[in-house]
């Protein structure tokens, strides 16, 4: 029988008032959001310099139902990056941690995000919780993120979630080349980590180093998580993977997979979630795929309200099989800046790529960027090999696959195919970076 996401429970516990809370409903989670949807609008106007401009009085009072919420006009990554500090609800003195996000190849300001210390903690409850699905007290789980050894780091903040359930953990970075050995000798039986991370760790550990045998669980997060990267992962380990969702504006956790493995059950207590129309701002309705916009729930530091993630999903229509009255977010499609418009008017995305690429064995990363060329357009695509790939076999696969890609072949894009230098092999994406497609076109071909 499949056990209920641990999720529900910590909810009802989360927003019931009683000591013996009786069992969560759809009707009154919605109850609870709606009263804190109204309590986070008239605290950010009254206290946020930022909110105070954006809503003016109308905020107020302007959402009497949930439905409500649309009146409020959105805010976006360009809002935090050029007025950071006007978001601000108490003073510095109340901020535990600072984080600045300055995105790969950006010159610009960058997006500053700032958490009071109950607001760590409500993170680090979260992933207590969320990894009860994965682990059980004994087990060791290796943590390969980057920042394990700074204090409130995502994976500091991972690792104390983890000793609550007496479960040890080891904060190995993404350094995958000596991560074997580590997996060995340090008895893991959980791996946590970016995808193209464990991906690599998969095909450069499987076989000799006996990882198969060793891994029972994986959690992929902090990226995009193509479904090639987790039935490989499956494969190699012969382990149960789950994704996560999440970003650093969410408080860096946000949803995850119960059981069933199908979709993200998210801290609906500290988080309210919409899918709306990227070109509109209109809500859609549950299985319509749009944007992702979220508003905070029980931050006092730094609430945002309507926040545009970038990020194209979905809700789940069906009930999910583990039981839950929680809903269900699909797993990530697409991001608004990867939808890179061709001349034909049709689009190539990374998770397009990435469903391709990762599929090919040897490939354990790459870099992918459009340009302009002499006739029309081209996409140049860097190879990251694991040791054993035959580069040329890998490479003439690629462009197979690649070519065979509607948007490819309708374009007929020009295709180049780099591979790393002789003797050399591993992974392209630094370990504190999310990947992107480069558009290096100019601007009047990528309006056309």
């Amino acid at each position: 029988m499949m056990l209920k996401t641990p999720l529900e429970n910590w909810i009802q516990r989360k927003i019931s008032k009683e000591k013996d809370p009786v069992p969560l409903t759809r009707s009154s989670l919605e109850a609870y959001q709606l009263q804190k949807l109204r309590e986070t609008v008239l605290y950010a106007c009254e206290n946020s310099p930022f909110y105070r401009h954006l809503l003016g009085g109308a905020g107020k009072d302007s959402v009497r139902r949930i439905e409500d919420i649309v009146r409020l006009p959105l805010t976006t990554s360009d809002n935090l990056k050029n007025y950071p500090l006007r978001f601000l609800c108490v003073s510095l003195s109340s901020i535990e941690r600072c984080v600045t996000l300055q995105s790969s190849g950006t010159t610009g300001p960058a997006k500053r995000l700032f958490f009071t210390r109950e607001e760590l903690e409500h993170t680090i409850d979260f992933f207590h919780h969320g990894m009860s699905t994965l682990v059980n007290p004994g087990d060791r789980v290796m943590i390969l993120l980057p920042g394990g050894g700074r204090p409130d780091s995502v994976s500091d903040l991972l690792s104390r979630a983890l000793a609550r359930m007496g479960v040890e953990s080891l904060a190995q970075g993404p350094d995958t080349q000596s991560t074997p050995d580590a997996v060995i000798g340090q008895g893991i039986t959980c791996l946590v980590g970016a995808p193209v991370h464990v991906l690599a760790l998969a095909r450069y550990g499987h076989g000799e180093n006996g990882l198969n045998s060793r891994i029972k669980s994986v959690l992929l997060t902090a990226d995009n998580i193509p479904a090639a990267i987790v039935d490989t992962v499956e494969s190699a380990f012969n382990c149960k993977v789950y994704c996560h969702y999440g970003m650093t504006e969410t408080g860096w956790g946000g949803g995850v997979e119960c059981d069933a493995r199908d979709g993200y059950h998210l801290r609906e207590a500290d988080l309210f979630v919409e899918i709306v129309d990227p070109e509109t701002g209109r809500q859609l309705p549950d299985g319509e795929s749009g944007e992702i916009v979220v508003t905070t729930l029980t931050r006092a530091g730094m609430p945002l309200i309507r926040y545009r993630t970038g990020d194209i999903s979905r809700y789940h229509t069906s009930p999910c099989p583990c039981g839950t009255v929680l809903k269900r977010l699909d797993r990530i499609t697409g991001r608004m800046r990867d939808g890179d418009c061709l001349v034909s008017g049709m689009s190539l995305t990374l998770p397009v790529l990435d469903e391709v690429l990762f599929s090919i064995p040897g490939v354990i990363d790459f870099r992918a960027g459009l340009a302009a060329c002499r006739n029309g357009e081209c996409l140049t695509v860097t190879l990251g090999l694991s040791r054993e790939a035959d580069p040329n076999s890998v490479a003439a696969v690629a462009r197979e696959k690649l070519a065979a890609i509607p948007a490819i072949r309708t374009c007929r894009m020009g295709l180049v195919i780099k591979l790393p230098q002789p003797g050399t092999f591993g992974l392209l994406t630094p370990g504190n970076q999310k990947r992107t497609l480069a558009d290096n076109r100019p601007e009047s071909i990528r309006r056309s």
